[in-house]
């Protein structure tokens, strides 16, 4: 049931889920922080632990927390109970909605949480299935889950199974969860943030970090070294990756401030990321962390040097770029026009006719690589009746082929590159082999040939 439940909410919820967690802008305004107390109210959390019952604890720790809360700016707080009702037997959906996201409304979750008794079952995965309508539509919100329990699931759902989907869905960020009492941590690990709270003190010291990792401001700026460690290299696009969902967090322009240093920007530090640089080629950095509160430079090694392929014509080549000894193209760059690229070894080839090709360019840091394209001849090829040709290109003896003739009476006419030529043909009425001709013809830039077949 609650299988089917979960593929329900997500579908039905597809379009808002693609705009609860949008790309950003890192210096856009500071956005409203939702953050969602899910907490345990099944009969587990009456038992006895240190001065009190797990519950009372708990609720006193949360509350003295949520006091200090009060007033602060773009932050509202909801709260989500499961296990607060004793049935006959497990209460799968047991959880429910008590304080739905407000500002200033700390003091009515503390009294909420004051009249509950502890005594029903645990449904970790349905009450995160619930989120999906928990956090209402909001186009820049964080959305921020902090699971208070002592104990497993103890319904058929999966909560990290949910979780995961959800965050994929950008419903939540990646979830902090607090275990209270008993070692949790190999369980929970793959939900989110685990925190393992196994003494009454550890508990408030867990969760006053948690609220100031989930509210800090912080700053970081994106180092892009030359060859000199000098991080002056700019002007290219940069992505932020939540490692975790593989989604798209933060997309900008890198750019320096009026100081010559890379700007400040202000991103989220409760993700993990995956930094793409999107230099040719591009340049990862995986599993940057960002320290919350803190100033965090990340440093990325980009040097990048120019290559241009110049021609005196007006006709545009395109040149297909490979790396070094690997065969996949990496960018297609077109003549007469400069291009950055990361400092390296690059094999080209440009689509003249025939084609050009260049082994192991070498495109230094902060220098430009200059590859002449010479101006191509053209052969004017006629036939007074159809026949069947080829055109080759004679290289140190070898017959590059470069086209098929179209055939007919129309003379055909070719851009070719300086060198020298040759055209197979025969009649197309012709049976014997014999009847095959060949002609030979040099080509010189700007020249025009005339191959009368």
């Amino acid at each position: 049931m609650i299988t089917r439940f979960i593929g329900f909410v997500i579908s039905m919820f597809f379009s808002l889920t693609l705009i609860c967690q949008p790309i950003m802008n890192p210096d856009e305004e500071e956005p409203l922080s939702r953050i969602l107390i899910v907490f345990d109210a099944s009969e587990s959390m009456a038992e006895h632990w240190q001065s009190d019952s797990k519950y009372n604890i708990a609720v006193n720790v949360l509350s003295t927390i949520l006091d200090s809360l009060q007033g602060e700016e773009n932050l509202e707080i909801g709260l989500r109970v499961y296990g607060p009702k004793r049935t006959p037997g497990p209460d799968c959906e047991d959880s429910y909605l008590m304080v739905p996201f407000g500002a200033d409304n700390t003091s009515i979750i503390t009294s909420v949480l004051e009249k509950l008794s502890p005594s029903g079952t645990t449904p970790v995965a349905f009450s995160l299935e619930q989120t999906v309508t928990d956090f209402t539509q909001c186009e820049t919100c964080r959305n921020i889950v902090i699971l208070i329990t002592d104990g497993l699931e103890a319904c058929e759902g999966d909560p990290c199974q949910v979780s995961l989907e959800l965050q994929s869905r950008g419903i939540f960020l990646r979830p902090f969860i607090v275990g209270i009492g008993d070692q949790l941590q190999g369980y929970f690990d793959c939900m989110g943030n685990y925190y393992n709270a196994s003494v009454e003190p550890e508990f408030k010291r867990v969760l006053d970090d948690i609220v100031a990792t989930s509210l800090s401001p912080t700053s970081s700026q994106i180092n892009i070294l030359n060859q000199r460690e000098m991080p002056v290299e700019s002007d290219v696009h940069v992505i932020f990756y939540d490692r975790t969902t593989g989604n798209a967090r933060y997309s900008f322009i890198h750019t320096l401030n009026e100081k010559g240093l890379p700007d400040t920007l202000f991103i989220d530090p409760l993700i993990t990321y995956d930094v793409v640089v999107q230099t040719i080629p591009p340049v990862h950095k995986d599993s940057v962390w960002i320290e919350p509160g803190k100033h965090t430079p990340i440093t990325i090694h980009a040097p990048q040097g120019y290559l241009i392929f110049r021609t005196e014509i007006d006709q545009i080549y395109p040149c297909i770029i490979r790396q070094g000894g690997v065969g996949q193209a990496i960018h297609v760059q077109q003549s007469n026009k400069r291009e950055r690229y990361i400092a390296g070894s690059y094999d080209v080839t440009v689509l003249t006719t025939p084609r050009m090709n260049y082994w192991d360019v070498k495109i230094g840091p902060d220098q430009t690589t200059l590859l002449e394209i010479p101006i191509p001849g053209k052969v004017l090829i006629e036939t007074g009746e159809e026949v069947v040709g080829c055109l080759y290109m004679d290289q140190s003896g070898e017959m590059l082929w470069i086209c098929n003739l179209r055939g007919d009476t129309i003379p055909e006419v070719f851009d070719l590159q300086p060198g020298n030529y040759y055209v197979v043909y025969r009649s197309k009425t012709s049976t014997r082999l014999s009847d095959s001709g060949q002609k030979q013809f040099r080509i010189e830039s700007g020249e025009r040939v005339e191959v009368v077949l």
